[in-house]
């Protein structure tokens, strides 16, 4: 059986209370009874060896679930719920196929996802047209063609690839993201890989027009690199008026990149 915790808010102008219940997903009879739940915002379905459940983030409106070390097939349950459901969080979740991932194409509303870079080949095909923010793990497992999975989200606006990338991934469909407008690279990456973008910002920003955040994590040499190669490129956007990008670094690099601001570039300190 399945231990399964939730937390309901209920929210008024002048009241917030949070209750939290213990009980046990079984052949989505305990879908189909929260079907009626309507102040459910956030869901942790958890395996029976999880200890510390990872909560999504909070909605206001509808319903953010977070899956950890979960069988495959429950995912087929999240359609059960009968709610809208925005966010997903995947943790943990080893026996992850394609054919268990398809239900997530029947989740129409989903927005925010978040998987480890392991599950990115697995969801080729899968993902909801209006996926807008997805958030990359483990990023060291990405391999060559990863990334194309993205182009299958006309409306991705924020990407974040965190722990790592290796040097033999290309950032090259991040170009065919028209809608992106953040865009985060943390965790330690690879100067070869940032080097293929200090090489073609250009192509980058005049492709994702709408681009204005890019958070990097990377040497001296490269950042410089990647603030001159923004600075000549073509900052315009999709109406012909020039924006600002937005770099942001960490502390030491951006005392050292501060004063180099300008012709539609500002540095910031990213605190992350």
């Amino acid at each position: 059986m399945l231990s399964l915790l939730i937390k309901i808010s209920l929210c008024s102008r002048w009241l917030c209370q949070c209750l939290t219940l213990w009980c046990q997903w079984c052949s989505g009879e305990l879908a189909a009874a929260l079907s009626d739940c309507s102040p459910l915002t956030q869901l942790c379905p958890t395996g029976p060896e999880v200890t510390e459940p990872r909560w999504p983030k909070w909605n206001e409106d509808d319903l953010s679930v977070s899956l950890q070390g979960v069988a495959a097939d429950t995912i087929s349950h999240l359609d059960d719920l009968g709610r809208t459901i925005t966010g997903l969080e995947i943790y943990d979740c080893t026996d992850l196929t394609a054919g268990s991932l398809e239900p997530l194409t029947r989740c129409r509303e989903l927005q925010d996802l978040s998987v480890t870079a392991a599950d990115l080949p697995l969801l080729r095909g899968q993902l909801p047209e209006g996926l807008r923010r997805l958030n990359v793990r483990d990023c060291t497992d990405l391999t060559t063609g990863s990334l194309e999975t993205l182009t299958r989200c006309p409306e991705l606006r924020y990407l974040t690839l965190s722990g790592g990338v290796p040097d033999t991934v290309s950032l090259e469909p991040l170009t065919r993201c028209p809608e992106l407008q953040y865009l985060t690279l943390s965790g330690g990456v690879p100067d070869s890989v940032l080097d293929s973008l200090s090489g073609c910002p250009g192509l980058l920003v005049k492709s994702c027009r709408k681009l204005c955040h890019l958070y990097l994590h990377c040497t001296a040499d490269t950042g410089r690199a990647v603030l001159t190669a923004l600075k000549e490129a073509d900052l315009r956007d999709s109406n012909g008026w020039t924006r600002t990008i937005r770099l942001s670094v960490p502390g030491e690099l951006y005392r050292q990149l501060e004063s180099q601001s300008g012709d539609g570039v500002g540095v910031y300190w990213w605190r992350d």
